[in-house]
């Protein structure tokens, strides 16, 4: 009978704890000297005889309830319910703290390829996607007019060539007179002047020559570098114009993307950082770039500063054209200690620093939970770098400290824990 007591008893104050607990972790009203609540009851305990009756069976439960009262009083619940969570061991982990852009990709280079002359389009040899190499022609216009034109340069070269023949001639003559001293130096001027203009003469119309073989060559388009076509914006029959791109050619063995950074990243972007490229179509696939320069200039319109990354290509599945999501790694550590941002409780004071409100500065704190003995202690945390899920530990964890990762929204300092497997 007495052990049916004790049991009885034993599920009265689990009953008790279960029905009377209110917010979990909750500090109590006043202090409760715990250790001497259950002395009392095991002393009442150990004072039942072996065969006890209905009525004294009642008292004594009276009794431990009376002992209890103190714990279920309480209005904010009692901290005698143990709080089942999960948790996670802390270990060195690697972390990467990261920026992400949008840009798109374009070779390296890319070169636009204008035409030179205005004239109708004769002959196209390539379309959007042709490899070409260097020097390649891709495009003919028509050059009747610049050949009417080159043929009245070379004309004109012919008869300046000519007139300065018979100038020098007559120079050689007048010079031999006025050696003899049988013209007056006006004459001599004269003829000197002849000469010199005839000469310069004879150049221009060289220049002009040459400028009509550059015309003629302009009627044949052909490729700066080797690489891919694509834009082509002209077909037979178009009437080309300079202002209007013929088409562009990309060397693709390497990409770059073009980014525009804001001024709160750029302190932590440098260059020969690396970078992670992705591309909707290669979905869960990550490619390697490195920013290659950094603007020392801010667009004081966007207050952003332009950003080039590289990427080799040799295998050539990124095409210039595609969109790409651009993370930049300004920070990483090996062997780090983390915590999962969801594990962690972030809050946001005010701190004074000084006499004056202006100079009270807004502090972030960390925290979390970790499991000590069965008990749930709130430790403060040293922040370092953060990836998009987790932060570094600088301080406020040891290796092995067991991190609660699930069920610390119930917790307050101390609650005792039950650590679910």
């Amino acid at each position: 009978m007495k052990n049916t007591v004790k049991l009885i008893s034993f599920l009265m104050i689990i009953s008790f704890v279960l029905i009377s607990c209110g917010a979990p972790g909750a500090k109590p009203a006043a202090e409760i000297d715990y250790k001497k609540t259950m002395n009392d009851i095991k002393v009442l305990t150990n004072d039942l005889q072996g065969d006890v009756s209905e009525t004294e069976a009642r008292r004594y439960l009276s009794k431990v309830e009376k002992l209890l009262q103190p714990v279920f009083a309480q209005k904010e619940g009692n901290d005698l319910t143990i709080i089942p969570v999960y948790t996670k061991t802390v270990s060195p982990e690697y972390i990467a703290q990261k920026v992400q852009y949008l840009g798109d990709i374009s070779g390296d280079p890319s070169v636009v390829v204008y035409p030179k002359l205005t004239d109708s389009v004769m002959d196209i040899f390539v379309k959007n996607g042709d490899y070409v190499k260097k020097g390649a022609v891709l495009a003919k216009i028509s050059d009747a007019t610049v050949r009417a034109a080159k043929a009245q340069a070379e004309a004109a070269y012919l008869s300046a060539k000519s007139q300065v023949a018979n100038v020098k001639v007559e120079y050689e003559r007048t010079k031999k007179l006025y050696d003899a001293k049988a013209i007056s130096d006006s004459q001599w001027d004269q003829i000197v002047t002849q000469k010199d203009v005839a000469e310069a003469g004879l150049k221009q119309a060289k220049a002009a020559m040459d400028m009509a073989d550059t015309q003629l060559s302009y009627a044949t388009i052909t490729a700066p570098i080797s690489g891919f076509v694509s834009n082509l914006a002209y077909r037979i029959g178009d009437m080309s114009t300079p202002q209007k791109p013929f088409l562009i050619v990309h060397q693709t063995e390497t990409v770059k993307i073009d980014i525009n950074v804001t001024e709160y990243d750029l302190a932590y972007v440098a260059e020969g950082q690396r970078t992670e490229i992705s591309v909707n179509t290669y979905p869960g696939e990550l490619f390697e770039g490195v920013v290659k320069t950094v603007s020392p200039v801010i667009d004081p319109m966007t207050r952003t500063a332009r950003i080039e990354i590289l990427a080799d290509n040799e295998d050539g599945r990124l095409k210039p054209g595609m969109f790409a999501r651009v993370n930049i790694v300004t920070h990483e550590r090996e062997n780090a200690l983390t915590i999962d941002k969801a594990s962690t409780f972030k809050q946001t004071v005010l701190k004074g620093n000084g006499a004056n409100f202006r100079d009270d500065k807004v502090v972030e704190t960390y925290s979390c939970f970790i499991v000590r003995d069965g008990v749930a202690l709130e430790t403060a945390l040293e922040i370092g770098i953060e990836s998009k899920t987790k932060y570094e530990v600088t301080g406020g964890l040891d290796l092995g400290d067991l991190i609660v990762v699930m069920g610390q929204n119930n917790l307050n300092d101390s609650t005792m824990v039950t650590i679910v497997e």
